[in-house]
């Protein structure tokens, strides 16, 4: 017999889908495409159904409708009130004489249910001509205020759509003889209080679904946490390591030790509710709201002797401040004192070093109990027993070297603490087995590349990388800069090898050299050969940074604000940062800089951690390009005067700790003729490559002329090679347009461009 459930969808271009159990929202799935992710929920949904859960609940609806809606909320930034325009998907069910069809005053025949899953709210409706107004007042109810990155968050323009899923189980379990046979199997439970239920998420009810993962080789850890939040004198826990290795994963892994322990065992009955900040700050307006809300959590944990799980600590310590000096931490700590109530918090060393500034109370009522990174040889045994997990789940298996290739790249590129990088891969392997529905390194290799942009040819050791090849591309895009094309070519060529170091970011340099002369090409170039697209470039213009405190712009300010680096960085790891004209920012952003160069990592505003140890990062500076000219000659200089030059100059400038931290300065010579035509005619070749010439079947030749015309109005000693393009857009693009204008019907197949009498551009 077949239930069915609405999914609501959404498709995101590139990355995958997201779907989600419209009336049980916790059933969630990010998957690759559609028919993965109704795979995953449709085998996390049987299991329930299977044990008699979601039977008698009402999932589905012939009536359902969808509409889209435009509404303007409001958001805080610096101080600020900022109108945010959003897009949202309403989806409604009942009240007969629909919203669409009925007028004001006239009240629709039964309630009408009403969803907006984006933003997570929902409601019921009795007069289906306010519709509009009500769907208005429940989402500024819920986003009162918030945070412009949380409503940027849901600024989702894509495709969304809410589609069937149909559930197959072999037995209904909802016979009252069943019933008694599976409840007498389990502690009785009393439903979650008003308290806990409001603001939290019950994670005994996700292991009972099989929703949670396994804390592998982590015996000793769980055993440490267990007999702290057990005890008759029961104390809160602070677990402490760096992101990604596996604190959550703590926590899911005592829990479903809770869920299978016998009668009389401490962890028999135990309840765990995990929140977050923002969830308890969700919906609250006046001042007093949350300190009830927080009052009636406390008191549900105390009468259930349950534990609530935050999964991050500054979260909750920038949360419910401000001028009366009282905040979230603040409010649990006489609770957390009195030992009334359990707490386990996840936190950095980075966030313990701040909290301890500023809540040195609430951190000493803490029990700190560190996590560590696995070893090799235990993150291998838990790569091999989480492996077997994802396995069954998808219906494939792992060969052994799949495993082994796995493990190998998320140690090489440093993508997440072993296992956790490498179990994610393999999921994302799982997605397109072979046809005997096997996984291999060869698919594990190309998941990796699919997932992160780079080549086959770096990730993969059995592929042959070229590096004369490589460096003839770098050159054919880079002209006239032998070191700068160098460079790439062996921090690629190390990349390849192994050799990078993997505490650090794939490469720190400083570019010196004049405007206009292949600075940011250089950077546009590495990033399309490293990650196949140059939008995987992240550009900042330091000179907007110069101010003093410019700085928290680039981390991100108080109130869980993310700045711009940070975000773009957090959002995709795998790219290129180019720093143009750092010698311009504030010493602050220099002092930044050194944690992100020597470290390879950043913490943003919301005090987590971002990793730039997959980025590489460009500085470029002008310093000691005016003087090059006078020093070294109109492109001359051997290369260990011109590297002298710069090194001298950005010695001059620049705090020797941070030039310490670059892997190298690279200097970037003055434009020769010869390179300036070599440009010209390079860039003029790129436009009448265009496709407004291609499908019209025009062939345009030009002469040597036309090339030394455009090196001549096209270069600008300031400016170097910039202008050029603006050239042959003035003097060539726009005068074929003009010609094709006139020529709309037939136009010839072949064009002569020429420089004419009267020193112009001429069509023949």
């Amino acid at each position: 017999m077949d239930k069915n459930f609405h999914l609501f969808v959404r498709r995101y271009p590139g990355l995958g889908v997201a779907a989600h159990v419209l009336t049980h929202p916790h059933l969630a799935s990010f998957a690759s495409d559609l028919n993965t992710a109704r795979l995953d929920l449709a085998e996390v949904v049987g299991r329930l159904l299977r044990r008699g859960e979601l039977w008698d609940e009402v999932t589905h609806w012939e009536d359902l409708r969808q509409r889209r809606m435009a509404l303007t909320v409001r958001a805080m930034q610096h101080g600020r009130l900022l109108p945010v325009p959003l897009r949202l998907t309403v989806v409604t069910h009942g009240g007969r004489g629909a919203a669409r069809t009925a007028r004001k005053g006239d009240a629709a025949k039964g309630p009408l249910r009403v969803w907006v899953p984006r933003v997570g709210v929902q409601g019921t409706l009795h007069d289906t001509a306010d519709l509009e107004s009500y769907v208005e007042e429940l989402v500024r109810h819920e986003l009162y205020l918030a945070p412009l990155e949380r409503l940027h968050g849901l600024a989702y323009v894509g495709e969304e759509s809410v589609e069937t899923l149909s559930v197959p189980s072999r037995v209904k379990q909802t016979s009252k003889a069943r019933s008694e046979e599976e409840s007498s199997k389990q502690p009785r439970r009393l439903p979650p209080p008003a308290g806990l239920a409001e603001a939290s998420r019950c994670l005994n009810e996700e292991a009972r679904a099989g929703l949670l993962e396994r804390a592998w080789e982590r015996d000793a850890e769980v055993a440490r946490l267990a007999e702290a939040v057990t005890a008759s004198t029961r104390a809160s826990v602070l677990l402490v390591g760096p992101s990604s290795v596996g604190k959550t994963a703590l926590v899911h892994e005592l829990v479903q030790r809770a869920e299978a322990a016998p009668e009389g065992h401490p962890l028999h009955g135990l309840e765990v509710y995990s929140t977050s900040g923002g969830r308890i700050m969700a919906g609250m307006r006046y001042l007093g709201q949350w300190q009830e809300r927080v009052q009636r959590m406390v008191e549900a944990l105390r009468v259930r002797r349950a534990v609530l799980h935050l999964d991050s600590l500054s979260e909750l310590l920038s949360l419910g401040g401000g001028d009366t000096g009282l905040d979230v931490a603040r409010h649990l700590l006489p609770a957390l004192e009195g030992g009334e109530v359990a707490l386990v918090l996840e936190a950095t060393p980075e966030d313990v070093a701040r909290a301890e500034r500023t809540h040195g109370a609430f951190l000493q009522a803490l029990r700190h109990l560190s996590v560590a990174p696995l070893g090799a040889g235990a993150a291998r045994t838990a790569l091999q027993q989480a492996s077997q997990r994802v396995a069954r789940a998808r219906k494939v298996r792992f060969t052994g070297d799949a495993l082994e290739r796995a493990a190998e790249l998320t140690e090489r590129f440093g993508d997440g603490p072993p296992p956790g990088g490498a179990v994610t891969l393999l999921r994302s392997a799982s997605t397109q087995p072979s046809p005997t529905g096997e996984v291999d390194a060869a698919g594990v290799t190309q998941a990796f590349c699919t997932r992160t942009g780079y080549p086959r040819e770096l990730v993969d050791t059995s592929v042959r990388l070229d590096p004369e090849a490589l460096l003839r591309r770098f050159r054919e895009r880079i002209v006239g800069q032998d070191e700068a094309t160098l460079l790439l070519r062996n921090l690629i060529v190390t990349l390849k090898t192994g050799l990078a170091d993997p505490s650090r970011p794939l490469g720190a340099f400083l570019l010196l050299g004049p405007t206009g002369v292949g600075k940011t090409e250089s950077a546009l170039a590495l990033a399309e050969y490293l990650f196949g697209d140059t939008s995987r470039l992240a550009r900042f213009d330091m000179a907007e940074y110069a101010a003093p405190g410019s700085a928290a712009r680039l981390v991100g300010e108080g109130g869980g604000q993310q700045g711009g680096l940070a975000r773009r960085v957090r959002e995709q790891p795998f790219g290129v940062v180019l720093l143009d004209e750092v010698e311009k920012a504030d010493a602050g952003v220099h002092d930044l800089l050194l944690q992100v160069l020597g470290e390879g990592r950043l913490t943003d505003g919301t005090g987590r951690t971002v990793s730039f140890r997959n980025t590489v990062v460009l500085l470029t500076s002008n310093l000691g390009a005016d003087s090059a000219g006078r020093s070294l000659g109109f492109g001359g200089g051997s290369v260990r005067d011109l590297e002298q030059h710069y090194l001298g100059a950005a010695t001059a400038f620049f705090r020797p700790e941070l030039l310490n931290r670059l892997d190298q300065v690279v200097p970037y010579r003055p434009l020769t003729p010869d390179v300036i035509r070599a440009l010209a005619r390079r860039t003029l070749e790129a436009a009448l490559a265009r496709e407004g010439l291609t499908r019209r079947g025009v062939k345009v030749s030009f002469g040597e002329d036309v090339v030394e015309y455009l090196a001549r109005t096209g270069f600008d000693a300031r400016y170097g090679a910039r202008p050029l393009k603006r050239a042959v857009e003035q003097h060539v693009v726009t005068r074929l347009a003009q010609w094709l204008a006139g020529h709309a019907s037939a136009p010839p197949a072949q064009v002569v461009l020429r420089v004419g009498a009267e020193g112009t551009v001429e069509l023949g």
